[in-house]
């Protein structure tokens, strides 16, 4: 500070007046951000009901109300717990997206895909015929998508996914959602491709293929009628694909920058150019 006071123009006056802006600002850019990460959840019901709980502490405080002042002072500890406990999907929703803001990008923060799990379970569906459709998200948030659909929030598995993708259960239908390292959603409707044109591929390559037009998701397709794995990314398809090459190829994929995918080599495979 004495460095500071010692150089020209240097006004404490006006550095003091300058970090009660700053901390406005900061604390402003918080409030709006968890504003819109919860403005669609039941957190945010849950964060209005403490909000008025708080609010009423303080008035009872401030009318000097002493049972109600008691009531107030005593709940407070357990509101913070209870608000912890049941916004731990939407916590967790809001430290993922900070993991994909520019700012991280700064400090090289790169995301950790689990795919391990993904990849056996599209090896076993493969070997079985069942038909899947999985999306990875990347950079660009799939929310819209998760909404409309069954929303899950659950660990990656193996089991699940193959429970999911059962022939007729109840989930069956649609993709299953990857965000965050994380089940979101199953039984999605995705926006379907014209692309293929009169190509025998079905509603599922469709689908992929128009997903993969609209965002930077990668998305891995089984086929129930050969068995056959393929992989949309970047409105491109790579089909088909071996099992055991799978995992190197999704790994390229969310590994390369946006648009770039095209100049990916994965060997005998390459994704096409458009036409």
């Amino acid at each position: 500070m004495e460095i500071l006071k010692s150089l020209p123009y240097f006004d404490p006056a006006n550095l003091t007046f300058s970090k009660v802006w700053i901390d406005i600002l900061i604390v402003s850019i918080l409030f709006y951000y968890f504003y819109i990460t919860l403005r669609k959840t039941r957190g945010f019901q849950l964060l209005i009901l403490i909000g008025a709980f708080l609010v009423l502490g303080s008035l009872a405080s401030y009318f000097e109300l002493e049972l109600l002042d008691w009531l107030m002072t005593s709940v407070k500890p357990a509101l913070v717990f209870l608000a912890i406990v049941l916004l731990q999907p939407e916590l967790r929703r809001a430290f993922g997206d900070i993991s994909k803001s520019p700012f991280s990008r700064i400090f090289n923060i790169k995301p950790v895909y689990e795919l391990d799990p993904i990849v056996d379970a599209i090896k076993t569906m493969s070997e079985t015929k069942t038909g899947s459709i999985i999306v990875i998200s990347k950079d660009l948030s799939l929310k819209n998508f998760i909404e409309e659909s069954v929303q899950l929030d659950a660990i990656i598995s193996t089991s699940l996914l193959l429970t999911i993708f059962k022939k007729n259960s109840a989930l069956h239908d649609g993709a299953v959602i990857i965000e965050q390292n994380r089940i979101a959603s199953a039984s999605t409707y995705l926006p379907m491709s014209d692309r293929l044109g009169t190509s025998t591929m079905g509603a599922r390559h469709r689908s992929a293929l128009g997903l993969s037009e609209e965002t930077d998701a990668v998305v891995i397709i089984t086929s129930e009628e050969t068995g056959e794995i393929s992989v949309c990314k970047d409105g491109e398809m790579i089909h088909p694909i071996k099992s055991f090459e799978l995992k190197t190829l999704v790994l390229k994929l969310l590994s390369a920058k946006n648009k770039d995918s095209s100049e990916i080599n994965t060997g005998r495979f390459s994704i096409r150019k458009k036409e």
